[in-house]
């Protein structure tokens, strides 16, 4: 994870971490299909992004189909 990254989950409160964090095991486990999670057009190829309230997590999966996050933000701050 990029510093940013770090940074971002730092500033969060323990709930919205936990949040976050069942997400992305949710994601790790079926990253192409979920009802928050979406392709996004225009990026790349297998680039997805996962809704969890108003934060969005941006990802790309790869090969052996694990997941590398390469931006996470509010809403109105990632797109």
């Amino acid at each position: 994870m990029t510093d940013k990254i770090k940074k971002f989950f730092a500033a969060l409160d323990l709930r919205t971490k936990a949040r976050l964090d069942e997400k992305i095991e949710l994601a790790r486990k079926n990253p192409f299909a979920g009802k928050n999670i979406k392709k996004m057009s225009g990026y790349g190829k297998n680039v997805f992004r996962l809704r969890v309230g108003g934060i969005r997590i941006i990802y790309i999966v790869l090969a052996d189909r694990s997941l590398q996050i390469v931006d996470v933000d509010y809403r109105g701050n990632i797109y």
